[in-house]
């Protein structure tokens, strides 16, 4: 029995490591999962340590998460000195108060969840199936949260290089996640890289920690906790403090973009000089997007004989969920699908999005929101079309 029993032993690690969950279709499991929730509310713990030309430097902060599927949000962070911020969307407009400087903007547009966090590489905390890279699963771990243990898949992504948004970006990157067995979804997330990019001296070290506590799912949350009323004392700006510039991109050559529409038709940016091109970033959930297409279409039909090409670009959609929408809303201009991390180049936090490229490949014109016809007009115009008055 001994030979037997010294084979058994050898032979355990091989054993445990075979019952390991493929990553891949943990993943897929995971983004099936987390699509199947209408609301969560959660509080998000967050440590960030960075070197910075050999000083340390470690922050905390802290998120009141509550969100409504697709379209309703609310994202309240406080930081250790004091200060926060609050996005409110309600599915027609998304607010951004710092009260602090008691100013605010509202803008005809979703914000995206990563936007909100300030990290595209990690996108939504909660949801472990957007990653940035190939992934493995690493080991069964639990972790211990709220006083209750958890059991977890350990699961690692590494990228050579990860796109931010600003034209920053993060190298030889790891992404590690303790997906929970049960929920299919993310209790802890640490993230390490390198940080470069043109905001940033030199190379920064960084590593965060984001833990998920309080998580609540499917529960009734209230429509008033998606409302805001901006103090009577306090200011509407185009931007507060930084937090959501319009891109510097003006006068630059656009980054390059290839995608096939739904139709079949490639596009490639690079190719498509001589003729004006507008991108529209938009999903089905977002309602100011759904608004704003028949004017689209309009501007499509009235200017495509000087050259115009307007493209559709779906954001992190299925084909079939797009499909079926553009069932009900027909537009002759051709529609692609792009993931998530294809927008990082043009640096699109929220839905919709406009990009006019003129005829020589640079962008000529930057619009976050919904802003009516008059001013999608008027970005047409800095691109060689003539704009005529809205009919």
């Amino acid at each position: 029995m001994r030979p037997i029993f010294a084979v058994c032993l050898l032979l355990s690690p091989f054993f445990t490591q075979q019952q390991l969950p493929d990553a891949k279709e943990l993943l897929k499991q995971s983004g099936e999962a987390f699509m199947k929730y209408r609301s969560y509310q959660y509080e998000l713990e967050l440590e960030v340590d960075i070197m910075m030309g050999g000083n340390p430097i470690h922050t905390e902060a802290t998120s009141s998460v509550a969100v409504i599927t697709p379209d309703k949000m609310r994202v309240e962070a406080r930081g250790q000195t004091g200060g926060g911020t609050t996005v409110v969307s309600d599915g027609e407009y998304t607010w951004t108060f710092v009260p602090l400087r008691m100013q605010y903007t509202r803008k005809s547009a979703m914000r995206s969840t990563q936007a909100t966090f300030g990290n595209a590489a990690v996108g939504n905390p909660l949801d472990p199936s957007r990653t940035p890279g190939p992934c493995k699963t690493l080991r069964e771990e639990s972790v211990e949260i709220d006083g209750k243990k958890y059991s977890c898949w350990v699961v690692e992504t590494t990228v050579d290089r990860v796109a931010q948004n600003g034209g920053a970006e993060i190298t030889n990157f790891v992404k590690t996640m303790w997906v929970d067995k049960d929920l299919k979804l993310n209790r802890q997330i640490t993230v390490s890289g390198m940080l470069q990019g043109p905001q940033v001296p030199g190379s920064v070290e960084m590593k965060e920690k984001m833990v998920i506590r309080a998580l609540k799912l499917d529960l009734d949350l209230p429509d008033s906790l998606f409302r805001f009323t901006p103090p009577a004392d306090a200011r509407e700006v185009p931007d507060v403090a930084g937090l959501s510039p319009t891109p510097d991109l003006a006068g630059k050559a656009a980054p390059p973009l290839r995608v096939t529409s739904l139709a079949g038709e490639t596009f490639d940016l690079g190719s498509l000089k001589g003729k004006t091109v507008l991108l529209d970033f938009w999903a089905t959930w977002c309602s100011p997007c759904r608004k704003e297409m028949p004017t689209l279409e309009k501007i499509h039909q009235e200017f495509k004989g000087q050259g115009l090409v307007v493209l559709g670009l779906n954001v992190g959609e299925g084909r079939e969920a797009v499909e079926k929408f553009l069932k009900t809303t027909k537009v002759g201009y051709p529609v692609a699908l792009i993931r998530d991390n294809d927008v990082l180049p043009f640096q699109v936090t929220s839905l919709p999005t406009y990009i006019v490229i003129d005829r020589d490949g640079k962008v000529v014109a930057y619009q976050i929101g919904s802003e009516g016809e008059s001013a999608l007009r008027d970005a047409l115009a800095k691109g060689g079309l003539k704009a005529n008055a809205p009919k």
